[in-house]
């Protein structure tokens, strides 16, 4: 529970050192939104609802309705979801609709095309490619793309759905206009269920001419059928009557051979009447119709033909006997048609009676005492056509059911709910939207903080390095200007002993002496301290040499060396120059080790002070791995208590994993708001592997620009402890 507590109380803390990043991105992205709210345009939804019957509508058949699964029922509507999905039926709205002009679904200029048309150029695709010398669309294909990019728009804006379980679909349309939502939502619904009826009709028809082209078939057949029967009667008449002897059958043989006979005499007659009709041959017809009408007819207008013989040609008399003689034609053309009908009916009548015998005979013959072989064939080939007839009349009668279907479809979906202009726009949504917005910027403000408090952002915090380089952190560095009669603010130590900087480094002295005192020493003597940092120009110089000065007022003899030969700048601090220093001693270019070292003494305090001697031009990492600089370091521990060692910045150069093996207690020191955790991180790491077993490794935060409240709390609060020098 103690840990949870600390873990709780840790995230706060980042949160609160967060909290401008956060309140920023809480206003950029809520902001964001609220302009989009204010600027968007208003989308109105209306919706269309569908039924979808499942039984299938049929006004001759409704025997199969309500009996069909309920997986097949779910699988059809369903299917028709997709079919009202579909690109087709998207298409059929934009051609009947005409979307192609409506602004808000047509075709729109882009961006380029926007600029052109503002500079008088053509920034088309087209316009381009003919600048290019490229080949363009045909106009025909140009428009087909139009179209496309039109039904997307649509089906972009159309959203179907099926309500739960039940056989209804909700047709949606999303549009500016919410007179458009309601009616592209209606004419979707229109369309799909004319669709639907149509290809139900065209359906029906395609059945229908398939099963009229096997009728024809089925016709044929039994006509031969009929025929094949008709003629092995006729043709082996004699001797089935012969083999019979059956006194009907041959009653039945007369009978039929005297219809047969009185259909041949009446044809002909039929076919001499209706060619002398055709050429009013007059005479003929009354010969051979043998109507007393008709010869009556045709006796007056033999008689009206003498009389215009003797009339004056173009007199009264001949233009009156003309008509007469017109009319008197016409009536016996009427009259012999009528006649000619009775001849016909006379002719029907014997063909029946034809029929009517052949079928008897058969009846008879197949119940006669005839011979297997004559039976066998004559029975067959009445099955033959038994079989040809139910197959035409089955046929028949499918045929007829489909043409009177072709006018009786019924589409399976009908309209339920038809849209109505919504009076609310359904988007944006605005409460929505800025709820939304407010919960993904507090997300992501935290995100953003805990990712910029552990790996892009500077250090702001005690805590906050602590996290970072696992480490303890005993105090920071407060931000300090630079008197002018300071070298550098370190001098603060030894001039101004009362001040926040000066207590600062005695609190640090006393973390480290807490430390160091659960440190067994590796080698009698004093400790060795190593201060260092991730980067130059982080303040690890100046600590090194206030932090010794600390060591130095209290009474311990403290020996600083300025072991970053690359840059040395302790020298410059105290405002002494050193031409040989620990840069030459460890070169060797000098004879004695009391003339290569030359230690200065620091101006303001006890300290002893090893310079660096000199910049380098070459790397110095070996020269501090060697024997020598461990001999030396073992000879100040002999004379001096405390030992610090100014290191040389962890991520440029390598000298400071070279350094760390000899220290009882490396500080990193890592300036405020500017090193990234990243690299306080990785500089950590290098040092903690290669120091020896054993030793402490904490961290110093520099540079704090501390609130203008705590500065006060400080001067006000604490003003009788640090006196007038706060």
């Amino acid at each position: 529970m103690q840990e949870v507590d600390i873990d709780l109380r840790e995230v706060v803390a980042i949160l609160r050192r967060q909290r401008r990043l956060i309140f920023l991105t809480v206003v950029l992205i809520v902001g964001a939104a609220l302009a989009y709210v204010l600027t968007a345009t208003p989308i109105y939804r209306a919706t269309t609802l569908v039924q979808i019957e499942t039984g299938g509508q049929s006004l001759l058949d409704n025997s199969n309705q309500g009996s069909t699964q309920s997986a097949v029922i779910n699988s059809r509507v369903e299917s028709e979801v997709e079919i009202l999905r579909s690109q087709a039926t998207a298409l059929a709205v934009v051609v009947e609709e005409e979307l192609f002009l409506d602004p808000e679904f047509g075709p729109r200029m882009g961006l380029l095309e926007r600029i052109g048309t503002a500079v008088g150029l053509n920034l088309s695709q087209a316009g381009l490619r003919r600048a290019l010398g490229l080949s363009v669309q045909d106009r025909a294909a140009e428009g087909d793309a139009l179209v496309q990019s039109t039904v997307r728009r649509l089906q972009t804006a159309t959203d179907i759905r099926r309500r739960g379980s039940t056989f209804l679909i909700a047709i949606s349309v999303d549009s500016e206009s919410p007179t458009n939502a309601a009616r592209l939502a209606n004419a979707t619904a229109r369309i799909y269920i004319e669709r639907q009826l149509s290809s139900k009709t065209a359906s029906t028809i395609a059945s229908r001419d398939i099963l009229s082209r096997q009728l024809d078939t089925a016709r044929s057949d039994l006509s031969a059928a009929e025929n094949a029967l008709n003629d092995f009667i006729e043709n082996n008449l004699a001797r089935l009557e012969a083999e019979s002897g059956n006194v009907a059958v041959a009653r039945l043989r007369q009978q039929l051979e005297e219809a047969q006979a009185g259909q041949r005499a009446n044809q002909g007659r039929i076919d001499e009447i209706q060619v002398a009709l055709a050429a009013g041959d007059w005479e003929t017809v009354s010969a051979r119709l043998g109507d007393a009408a008709v010869s009556e007819l045709e006796r007056q207008r033999r008689a009206l033909e003498r009389r215009l013989a003797g009339a004056a040609a173009g007199s009264a008399e001949a233009i009156d006997l003309r008509g007469a003689l017109a009319d008197i034609e016409e009536d016996i053309a009427r009259q012999s048609r009528e006649a000619l009908g009775g001849l016909e009916a006379e002719l029907v009548r014997l063909s029946a009676m034809e029929g009517e015998a052949r079928d008897s005979l058969r009846d008879n013959l197949l119940q006669g005492d005839l011979s297997s072989a004559v039976l066998s064939e004559l029975f067959g080939l009445q099955q033959r056509v038994n079989v040809s007839r139910n197959q035409y009349q089955t046929l028949l009668a499918r045929v007829q059911d489909f043409g009177a279907l072709v006018n009786l479809q019924v589409a399976d979906a009908r309209i339920v709910s038809e849209a109505m202009p919504p009076r609310n726009a359904s988007a944006p949504n605005r409460r929505q939207i800025l709820a939304l917005a407010l919960v993904a910027a507090l997300g992501l403000g935290i995100g953003l903080a805990f990712l910029n408090e552990y790996y892009i952002g500077g250090i702001t915090s005690a805590s906050q390095l602590s996290n970072v380089l696992g480490a303890e952190v005993p105090t920071t560095i407060p931000l300090q200007d630079l008197r002018k009669d300071q070298l550098v603010v370190a001098d603060q130590i030894a001039t101004a002993p009362l001040s926040p900087y000066a207590e600062t480094f005695r609190r640090m002295r006393s973390a480290i002496d807490l430390a160091l005192r659960d440190i067994p020493k590796r080698e009698e003597g004093g400790r060795i301290i190593l201060v260092g940092s991730a980067l130059p120009a982080e303040g690890k110089s100046t600590t090194a040499l206030a932090l010794a000065r600390t060591y130095a007022l209290a009474g311990h003899p403290t020996l600083l060396i300025d072991a970053d030969m690359r840059r040395p700048s302790l020298h410059s601090y105290l405002g002494v120059s050193s031409e040989v220093g620990l840069l030459s001693y460890l070169r060797g270019e000098t004879s004695s080790e009391s003339e290569a070292i030359q230690p200065v003494q620091d101006p303001l305090t006890s300290l002893t002070v090893i310079t660096g001697g000199g910049r380098s031009n070459e790397p110095t990492d070996q020269l501090l791995g060697s024997q020598t600089f461990a001999s030396l370091l073992k000879a100040a521990r002999e004379r001096f208590d405390y030992i610090v060692i100014d290191s040389p910045p962890v991520l440029p150069v390598v000298d400071a994993r070279y350094l760390s093996q000899y220290a009882d207690l490396v500080i990193q020191v890592v300036r405020h708001a500017s090193t990234t955790q990243t690299e306080a991180r990785s500089a950590a790491t290098q040092l903690q592997e290669t120091m020896a077993p054993g030793a402490r490794f904490v961290g110093l935060l520099s540079h704090e620009v501390r609130p203008r409240r705590q500065g006060y709390y400080y001067k006000g609060r604490y003003m009788d402890y640090y006196g007038s020098e706060a």
